[in-house]
């Protein structure tokens, strides 16, 4: 056992018919493969010398995850990238979220319970829209667009986001609540720059950089 600033690490090695000496760490194991005739003090006087590749590692292991991942169960749901413990009851439906904590109480401990949870955070995520919708506003006024966009929130699996031109509508994907809302953001203004430009044409994304020049950090961190 091993402990980096707090986590515990589990230590496996194994020997094999190799020159050198690997590491790999999957979740909270670090998995050593050494040469057959090396001592394992020596294998862990290297594991200490590599604390801080291990940290950021698993560091980085633990932030891709809570962003790729939508909820499929378990005692955590992230909102806007911070974790929430979920505490579920059975009960007249309802939901709590303090101290970082979301208190779900609904009639049966079925998936409907989580849409449920779901519709709840729409109300969160579209008023974080409509902000968004207000800050950026201006740049469709100046091409010559002067309908304001309704903005309604749903679970969408394949798209963030969708461009309604004729209806004068944009639908956003509630899974955008586990992600930084810079990803929120960079939603609105590309699906507010399909009002002006319906492709995705290089002179789209010039309109998407000018108002939001980093996009491309919020569009990788979409895609990991």
């Amino acid at each position: 056992m091993l402990i980096i600033k707090g986590i515990e690490f589990e230590v496996e090695i194994t020997h094999k018919r190799i020159k050198n000496l690997y590491l790999r760490l999957k979740d909270n194991k670090i998995i050593a493969s050494a040469p057959l005739l090396m001592a394992d003090h020596e294998v862990y006087r290297f594991i200490e010398q590599k604390r801080d590749w291990i940290y950021r590692t698993y560091d980085y292991m633990q932030y891709k995850k809570r962003i790729t991942n939508m909820y499929k169960g378990g005692d955590f749901f992230y909102i806007y990238n911070v974790p929430y413990r979920l505490v579920r009851s059975i009960g007249k439906k309802n939901i709590t979220i303090s101290q970082n904590c979301i208190f779900l109480s609904y009639k049966d401990d079925s998936d409907d319970a989580i849409r449920y949870l779901y519709k709840y955070l729409d109300k969160h995520l579209l008023n974080k829209a409509q902000e968004y919708l207000e800050k950026y506003l201006h740049f469709l006024r100046d091409y010559g667009y002067y309908l304001t966009p309704v903005v309604k929130a749903r679970i969408m699996t394949s798209k963030w986001g969708v461009c309604y031109t004729r209806k004068n509508q944009i639908n956003i994907s509630s899974y955008l609540i586990h992600y930084p809302l810079e990803c929120l953001e960079y939603i609105m203004v590309h699906e507010m720059t399909h009002f002006i430009i319906p492709n995705h044409s290089k002179r789209f994304y010039d309109i998407v950089a000018k108002n939001m020049p980093d996009y491309k950090r919020a569009n990788d961190l979409l895609k990991q």
